[in-house]
């Protein structure tokens, strides 16, 4: 004996769902272009690699308020950096949470987001909710801020001569990538 077919997802609960998860991507990679150049930033200027998001924070403001090369910066960079923070629990959920979508109580779609957390000797299940116009706003207020931080490195790096305009990192490079030059 056979079972039925199962029910296949109408269109929109699937674009709703490939929507949510490009927007959950989108977060992350801007998170994580701030977050690679404050480890970038830290290797070139002091020749030293943190691994831990604070600990990159830090140096950065070390480095911006100390009389080196960033100190010329520092008005534009202190507020950067020292506001990446407001990002990291959002992008916690992103990259640790799983992902449902349901029907809220007024019929329209909205996302849930599970992930546990240690609390004392045991655990947490905590949730968070967004409906996709949420998920829109925030990946696009993490996108304006990522530009910011992209452009003031930009700036930094051409005017200290740590990059040049137009150089890649050569791990990057469509040599590496395809092993054709």
């Amino acid at each position: 004996m056979t079972s039925p077919p199962e029910a296949l997802p109408d269109r929109h609960f699937i674009d709703l769902l490939d929507r949510a998860t490009y927007l959950r991507g989108r977060y992350m990679t801007s998170y994580a272009q701030c977050e690679f150049l404050l480890a970038d930033l830290s290797v070139k200027v002091d020749s030293r690699f943190r691994y831990a998001l604070e600990k990159r924070i830090n140096a950065a403001k070390a480095m911006a308020e100390a009389s080196g090369p960033l100190n010329a910066y520092a008005d534009d960079f202190l507020p950067l950096i020292e506001n990446i923070g407001f990002w990291s629990e959002r992008r916690h959920w992103f990259a640790h949470g799983f992902m449902i979508i349901f029907t809220a109580p007024d019929g329209k779609h909205a996302f849930e987001f599970r992930r546990y957390e240690p609390r004392g000797d045991g655990y947490e299940l905590l949730h968070w909710y967004a409906t996709v116009d949420q998920l829109q706003n925030a990946a696009d207020a993490i996108n304006r801020y990522c530009s910011a931080f992209v452009a003031l490195h930009k700036r930094i790096y051409l005017e200290l001569g740590i990059e040049g305009e137009g150089k890649h990192h050569p791990s990057v490079t469509t040599e590496r990538l395809t092993g054709k030059r």
